[in-house]
């Protein structure tokens, strides 16, 4: 008796987790996936359902998913046992240092409620207990000091970590685009066969376009799940015709901080976000609306060589820029 099957979809809705990463999954050869005859979509078996419930149960333990498909992979428990050990000896260290942090707020709290009825900066300079605390972020040049600046410096370790050192800030110039929407199960497949299709029956790489590949969601994923869209836009020459069902479009271009991410590491976008948002030259240009991702846009990098190089279907994406639109910060 064969065992019951689900859609993508199915098991997008039942365990949170958007098609685009399903795929991205099969594609690191961390679940399969099979075809019912008559069906064109990709369904799921029970085993790819548990097997995906240990990725959801390893990523939230903050396990990579190298690590997870080395932890999986191994026909014994070694592997697992080795990642694990290096996984708690990292937490170890974290928490040694929000130790450290949780020290030094209660101590600043203290201070304040001894001198609440003033300004919180008068109390937080004057006050030489409160000041005394700062030595910790300086080298240490007495012995009982050099505790407390390690503390410190695997806390600055821990943060330095998370933020990004690669932004870079680049200029995309403005193109006609052949754009392509879908909006339902698996949106960026099924628009990024369409734009594929179009690549291939134009030859588009013999016509000098530059050929680079935007996307975006269209509309973003709703919070409580469910259906979305996705839409592609590929560079074109300017007289070029578009087919239907493709939009031939203008891309005006404009100034953007770019990082490169992996496909699948789509995370890093809080991170970008949040370098723009503390940068001191630039501030967020973007569309206010979060249908079209604030006007945040995907680049899937090198897609001249790989449509080339892919006979059929949708070439595999290895790297993308995640771009945010920015304009130069008016100092007043």
């Amino acid at each position: 008796m064969e065992r019951e099957l689900m859609t993508v979809t199915q098991v997008s809705h039942m365990l949170g987790l958007s098609t685009r990463m399903l795929r991205y999954y099969e594609q690191k050869g961390l679940i399969a996936s099979r075809r019912q005859a008559g069906y064109a979509y990709r369904m799921y078996d029970e085993e790819a359902v548990s097997r995906l419930r240990q990725i959801i149960l390893l990523r939230r333990l903050r396990l990579s998913l190298e690590q997870i498909g080395q932890a999986l992979g191994d026909p014994t428990a070694q592997e697992a046992i080795r990642i694990f050990q290096g996984k708690l000896a990292e937490l170890d260290g974290e928490r040694e240092a929000l130790k450290a942090v949780r020290d030094i707020l209660g101590e600043l709290l203290e201070a304040l409620k001894s001198r609440y009825w003033m300004p919180a900066g008068q109390t937080l300079l004057e006050n030489s207990r409160v000041m005394a605390l700062t030595e910790a972020f300086a080298p240490p040049q007495l012995k009982q000091e050099k505790e407390r600046a390690r503390k410190m410096e695997e806390l600055t370790r821990a943060e330095e970590a998370a933020k990004l050192k690669d932004v870079r800030i680049v200029h995309l110039p403005a193109s006609a685009v052949a754009a392509a929407r879908y909006a339902g199960p698996e949106p960026e497949n099924h628009a990024g066969q369409m734009i594929a299709d179009f690549a291939r029956r134009s030859r588009l790489w013999e016509t000098g376009a530059s050929m680079r590949l935007y996307g975006f969601n269209s509309p973003n994923p709703p919070p409580e799940g469910g259906e979305y869209g996705y839409e592609f836009w590929l560079t074109i020459p300017e007289d070029m015709e578009v087919p239907p069902p493709l939009e031939k479009k203008h891309f005006p271009g404009g100034t953007y901080a770019a990082h490169c991410i992996r496909m699948g590491d789509f995370h890093q976008w809080a991170w970008l976000a949040r370098w723009v948002e503390e940068s001191e030259e630039y501030d967020e240009n973007g569309s206010g609306t979060p249908e079209d991702m604030f006007g945040g846009l995907e680049e899937h990098l090198n897609y001249y060589d790989h449509i080339r190089s892919t006979a059929e279907g949708e070439p595999e994406t290895v790297q993308l820029d995640l771009l945010v639109p920015v304009k130069a910060h008016v100092r007043e």
